[in-house]
């Protein structure tokens, strides 16, 4: 039975991920001649969020399907795309720096922005993704929880059987 507070969290996590994919997909279709470094960067955040995807989805299924929910599995989805969502949110921090979107003009040629034909758009939609994707991060890192805590209760161990297991 899931809980519904991990019911919400997947459905939060849906729309999350869905405006992620709109705003950073755009960035991406939207690229003419930007630095290798930028599109790496952009390319690794649609990867991210095609993870995330996965993870979503997956999740949304054992909530309806109890036959494929494999508390292992959900584990691992969601301990790997909190582990990715982290990473990709900060590559795209990292590279965009603390940008003010109006005022571009002393940047480095690789700046992750440039590369379209509006700086602007490019830079305020790549803030946007990153907002959504700081969200996503803690959205996964809440359902990581609570997947590890119902692996623990279906008798996932992570350690070795307790003594009272151990028969002479």
């Amino acid at each position: 039975m899931r809980t519904i507070t991990n019911s919400a969290l997947r459905i939060v996590q849906f729309f999350l991920v869905l405006i992620a994919t709109a705003l950073i997909g755009n960035v991406r279709a939207t690229t003419q001649n930007a630095a290798g470094s930028a599109t790496s960067a952009i390319n690794f955040a649609i990867f991210v969020l095609a993870l995330s995807w996965i993870t979503v989805l997956y999740g949304i299924l054992i909530h309806f399907v109890e036959a494929v929910a494999i508390p292992i599995v959900a584990l691992a989805f969601d301990s790997s795309a909190t582990l990715f969502t982290f990473i990709g949110a900060t590559v795209l921090s990292a590279k965009l720096t603390a940008a003010n979107c109006a005022n571009w003009g002393h940047r480095p040629s690789d700046w992750i922005a440039f590369g379209s034909d509006n700086t602007e758009k490019r830079c305020r939609e790549i803030q946007a993704g990153l907002v959504f994707m700081w969200f996503l991060f803690a959205t996964f890192a809440a359902t990581l929880f609570l997947a590890f805590r119902e692996f623990r209760r279906n008798g996932g161990s992570v350690r070795g059987p307790s003594m009272s297991q151990i028969s002479a």
